[in-house]
């Protein structure tokens, strides 16, 4: 319900822009980025964990409404691609892995740019950012005396692949919950320049970040192997991320909070059209 009434909030308030005198504004934008998820534990973890860097991609539509010539209001609907890649050592064990986490974005953003007359406009946008989770991986891969271990979580299964000696062994177990979190508040900024094409035509270029609130991560997610005669194990802290030596975290273990962070340039094209 909370998501609902931001998202008609956001209506709303697009549709009081279009009903005042001002310039409505309708685009797309483009946006490579550098995506990071960073945790206190994975960035302290040494040669057992190091961060590799990890690039998406984010894409969209942009609508806004300026009141003035100088100060306005925008909701953008993005689709982002984004995540983190690992890669460690343990005890002479090399893995690797990767997270992917694809998202519908809502920024509603107060917009400010220069003379709107001129060939060559600065801008900048700032505000809060509704983040929907659409779909996630979560692979681990590692190597070690012909045997090789694939860790797959998708959605709420887990997959666990060994190959060894040509034969290839699979199992599946499921998850209690997804291992992210379906929704996220953050903000969102950027500051960049337009230029004019013609009088409705304006090319833009942005430099783009954001940042989720909170954790990216689902801690309340657990592995059932009732199916297997077992319990259930939480998802995270049985693997402080992607412990091939112990099995797992230590007794008590609570894994700190993951944030989710972007940034990128942002490349876009703006249709003005002026409501009198």
């Amino acid at each position: 319900m909370k998501t609902l009434r931001l998202v008609l909030l956001a209506l709303l308030l697009t549709g009081w822009a279009w009903a005042q005198e001002g310039t409505f504004k309708i685009g797309a934008a483009v946006l490579p980025q550098n995506t990071w998820l960073l945790n206190q534990d994975d960035s302290d973890a040494g040669p057992e964990l190091d961060y590799e860097v990890t690039w998406g991609f984010a894409g969209g539509l942009t609508l806004g409404y300026n009141f003035t010539d100088y100060l306005g209001v925008g909701l953008d609907v993005l689709y982002s691609s984004q995540g983190q890649k690992y890669k460690g050592t343990v005890s002479g064990v090399n893995w690797t892995a990767q997270t992917r986490l694809n998202y519908l974005k809502l920024p509603l953003l107060l917009r400010f740019n220069s003379d709107p007359n001129s060939p060559v406009q600065f801008s900048f946008f700032v505000g809060p950012q509704l983040n929907l989770l659409l779909s996630y991986t979560d692979k681990f891969e590692a190597s070690s005396s012909g045997v090789t271990s694939t860790v797959e979580t998708s959605g709420t299964t887990v997959t666990s692949t060994f190959v060894t000696g040509g034969v290839t062994m699979t199992d599946k177990e499921n998850l209690t919950a997804s291992a992210y979190k379906k929704t996220s508040l953050g903000a969102a900024v950027g500051l960049g320049v337009g230029f004019k094409l013609t009088d409705e035509l304006l090319l833009t270029l942005h430099f783009r970040g954001d940042y989720a609130f909170g954790d990216a991560e689902n801690k309340d997610a657990k592995v059932d192997h009732t199916a297997h005669g077992g319990g259930q194990d939480p998802y995270w802290e049985v693997k402080p991320k992607y412990d091939v030596s112990t099995g797992g975290a230590p007794a008590g273990y609570k894994r700190p909070t993951t944030s989710a962070i972007t940034g990128g340039l942002m490349l876009g094209i703006t249709y003005n059209l002026p409501v009198r």
